[in-house]
């Protein structure tokens, strides 16, 4: 494919650049170290949702009694609601339900306060043993690594004129820094973006939404080229990659998602095999 004329590449990025989820890390981040935009009105007017209309009203008390007297426990109780409810949403209506539900949480602060954020994260885990503890007893492996075959492969694109860029359902702020680290442009990026007032994000998503036939309409904003190339690991990138003339999936276990690749006649590259 090298060998031939430069085109377009597409690339997602957490779980496929990356070994790990940067926007999700980031989202962890904000959570524990109490940067909830969660004293704006329009967060709690789009935290609603039908599975936990319920639980609302309790995390406003707990949010007053932390914002009122710093107390712990209560921010704990809010930060364990809001994960319940993120990994509920995702169980029951899916993954883009629950991403487009994150606007919430990445809300209340300026664009270059999260770019802050996700240029710290994405170096802090990136230390050995990097494990999140969760209110409630709950351990997630936040760690990030860096896949060196595909920086690789990303580098020599670059040196032969290819058009790379990432596409990804994660806050479009939070991965250009790191596209910069791959020799890309932070323009490459193109991610969800929310829309601001007065200089801080509101939790409201500008259309269309990176995710799935969404990452297409996303790219259609900007080129008409045919899709050179595109790489994804999960089902949440499948229209971007049918789009494509060549097709690479980082395979991380979905027995579906690769019976899909397989009947299709894309590239499979296991996770396994870029994690060494």
């Amino acid at each position: 494919m090298l060998n031939g004329p430069p085109g377009l590449a597409c690339f997602d990025f957490d779980n496929t650049l990356i070994r790990g989820d940067l926007g999700e890390s980031c989202m962890y981040y904000i959570l524990t170290q109490g940067m909830l935009g969660a004293d704006l009105p329009e967060f709690w007017e789009q935290a609603h949702h039908p599975l936990i209309e319920s639980e609302i009203k309790g995390w406003k008390q707990l949010w007053l009694e932390y914002s009122a007297q710093e107390n712990s426990t209560s921010y704990e109780l809010l930060v364990k609601g809001l994960v319940d409810a993120y990994e509920k949403i995702a169980k029951a209506d899916g993954l883009e339900a629950a991403y487009r539900w994150t606007k919430i949480l990445f809300c209340g602060m300026s664009e270059a306060e999260l770019v802050s954020i996700a240029k710290h994260v994405f170096v802090e885990n990136q230390e050995p043993g990097t494990i999140l503890h969760l209110p409630g007893g709950t351990t997630i492996d936040n760690s990030i690594r860096i896949r060196k075959p595909l920086f690789e492969l990303v580098s020599l694109m670059i040196e032969k004129s290819w058009d790379v860029r990432i596409i990804t359902a994660s806050p479009e702020c939070t991965i250009r820094d790191a596209a910069t680290r791959y020799g890309l442009k932070a323009t490459s990026v193109r991610g969800m973006r929310l829309t601001e007032r007065n200089g801080i994000l509101m939790p409201e998503i500008i259309e269309p939404m990176t995710f799935d036939q969404g990452k297409v309409a996303a790219i259609r904003e900007f080129t008409s080229e045919e899709i050179g190339f595109a790489a994804g690991d999960s089902f949440t990138d499948l229209s971007m990659l049918r789009e494509a003339k060549h097709r690479l999936l980082i395979d991380r276990g979905n027995e579906k998602l690769r019976a899909v690749a397989e009947a299709e006649h894309f590239w499979i590259q296991t996770a396994e095999t870029l994690d060494v």
